[in-house]
């Protein structure tokens, strides 16, 4: 088992597809596949799976891809970090190195912006690491991140870190372009009252997550429909379920600006708080180069930009 190998698992974990996976990785589908088989028969265990249930949804992960997951992201990410303090050492500069965590969804701006900030000192160095939904706030309390960019409801409040807020966007309901409610400009809860809803997952996430992205509380004749599981870890998987008439999934209205298919609509519920985008931190990391790297990013120009 290589790096090479972790790395080409790793994406394609994340894009829960082997071809956006092979696009990512500027390498052909087959010897990507071929890469997977390797590396499954070295450790004699299936790691990806198709999901036969559901049409187009993509690879899944097996319970043992899942364990490897987890080792495989901190693995990388640390190797990350001594590369580059090396290379920062042999230029004869003392860098510190800062991870930042980002999930799907997150705008490309934000990312961008976090990763290379305008004005940052050059001794610092960032390195990105893609997360599952829900566990920005794992990575950051096991240190594997320093600073993650996540979703949240407006104004909320995560005991023991500290939120930047950098944007704030709409909710939105995903909805089958054939269903009743497609064609309007913004529907509310009382409308969406007894529609089946993805699981959002977070059961083990910051206090409140799951009730606001399951449209909790809702007023009494606006009762929460059945919640259809698996929890959805990509954006290809939750478009794949509402497609398939599955049930609706509420999310921000960022995800379909950054991803559009012609049998899911987006549209506004009107009675739901917004979703902000921000930096979240642990309260207790007081360090100066963490502190200096976060004011950077707030200041950056590709954060205030509305496109």
């Amino acid at each position: 088992m290589d790096l090479k190998q972790l790395q080409r698992f790793v994406a394609v974990a994340h894009a829960r597809s082997f071809t956006l996976a092979a696009d990512e990785l500027e390498m052909s589908q087959p010897a990507l596949s071929q890469s997977i088989a390797s590396l499954e028969r070295e450790l004699g265990r299936t790691l990806l799976e198709r999901n036969k249930k559901v049409p187009g949804a993509g690879v899944q992960l097996t319970p043992a891809g899942a364990t490897l997951l987890a080792d495989a992201v901190e693995i990388l990410a640390a190797v990350e970090r001594a590369a580059s303090r090396v290379r920062r050492a042999a230029d004869g500069a003392r860098t510190q190195s800062v991870v930042i965590g980002f999930s799907p969804g997150t705008p490309r701006r934000f990312v961008d912006a976090a990763l290379a900030p305008a004005g940052a000192s050059d001794t610092l160095n960032t390195v990105a690491l893609q997360l599952e939904w829900g566990l920005e706030q794992d990575a950051l309390e096991r240190g594997v991140a320093d600073l993650a960019l996540l979703q949240y409801p407006s104004g909320a409040r995560l005991q023991g870190y500290d939120l930047t807020a950098l944007g704030t966007f709409a909710t939105v309901a995903l909805l089958p372009a054939s269903h009743r409610l497609a064609g309007r400009s913004s529907i509310t809860l009382r409308e969406l009252g007894g529609e089946p809803i993805l699981d959002p997952g977070f059961e083990t996430g910051p206090p409140g997550f799951r009730a606001f992205w399951l449209g909790l509380p809702r007023p009494a004749d606006a009762p929460l429909g059945e919640i259809v599981g698996p929890p959805n870890r990509t954006i290809e998987e939750m478009y794949s379920f509402v497609a398939a008439g599955r049930g609706m999934a509420l999310t921000s209205a960022i995800v379909p600006l950054q991803y559009q298919r012609n049998d899911v609509v987006a549209v506004e519920v009107s009675d739901l708080p917004p979703v902000e985008v921000g930096l979240a931190k642990r309260a207790d990391d007081r360090r100066e180069f963490v502190a200096r790297l976060l004011a950077a990013i707030v200041a950056d120009p590709r954060v205030a930009d509305d496109a």
